[in-house]
């Protein structure tokens, strides 16, 4: 099944519908034939991602509403995939200086991406960290950019990820996660360097010294 962007309200549906069962618009395909051919390769290579991490965010917020109502806490409600953070601090939290021996951490809740650059690690983690705060407070899956492929946004929130757009030299969401990788938990890496003034890091796997890449210092825990 092929996916595409409705033209007229930006939202995911099947390329054979008729019509948008979402607007009613007869005819949602004309925006991807208009669309330029770089424009169409970027939206395609991560629409499969974005409709994984709707239905993660979806998963969660009815994982939460349940274990609220039973009376379990809602970071435990998700079983191993809501796993305790490691009891050392993150790197976010404490100096990591080059040569520290650190281990990736990450749940369903709180995904990352490696990348290539700072800048890049910082707009794609972003991002899912927008896309987090608003299904978290509001409920409801957020509502996809057809342009950018961002959660869409207003104030602050819209400010920082034009401006982490900007930085990283990309014009969706999709070009940035292009050039990242999926992080995982429990990853053994060596901090190479960390920047006072960046919420990323940069490490080398453990196991691989020449796999070199950025990711949000948070997500990285001393060993």
């Amino acid at each position: 099944m092929a996916l595409i962007t409705c033209k007229r309200c930006k939202k995911i549906i099947d390329s054979n519908a008729g019509s948008c069962p979402y607007c009613g618009e007869a005819d949602p395909r004309a925006t991807q034939e208009e669309a330029s051919p770089g424009q169409g390769s970027f939206r395609y290579a991560g629409i499969g991602f974005l409709v994984l991490l709707l239905l993660l965010v979806l998963v969660y917020l009815w994982s939460s509403k349940n274990a609220v109502h039973d009376g379990a806490n809602p970071d435990q409600a998700s079983g191993s995939s809501a796993a305790v953070s490691p009891i050392s601090p993150s790197c976010r939290d404490s100096e990591c200086p080059a040569g520290t021996k650190a281990v990736t951490y990450s749940t369903q809740q709180e995904p990352f991406y490696l990348c290539k650059s700072s800048e890049l690690s910082e707009y794609a983690n972003l991002v899912l960290g927008v896309m987090f705060k608003q299904a978290r407070y509001a409920e409801v899956a957020p509502t996809i950019s057809g342009k950018t492929g961002e959660p869409a946004a207003e104030g602050d929130d819209k400010l920082l990820l034009d401006k982490y757009r900007a930085k990283a030299g990309v014009s969706s969401f999709e070009e940035a996660i292009s050039k990242c990788y999926k992080g995982r938990r429990d990853v053994k890496a060596v901090v190479l360097y960390s920047p006072a003034d960046s919420s990323s890091i940069y490490v080398a796997a453990e196991e691989d010294q020449e796999s070199k890449l950025w990711l949000p210092k948070a997500n990285l825990f001393r060993q």
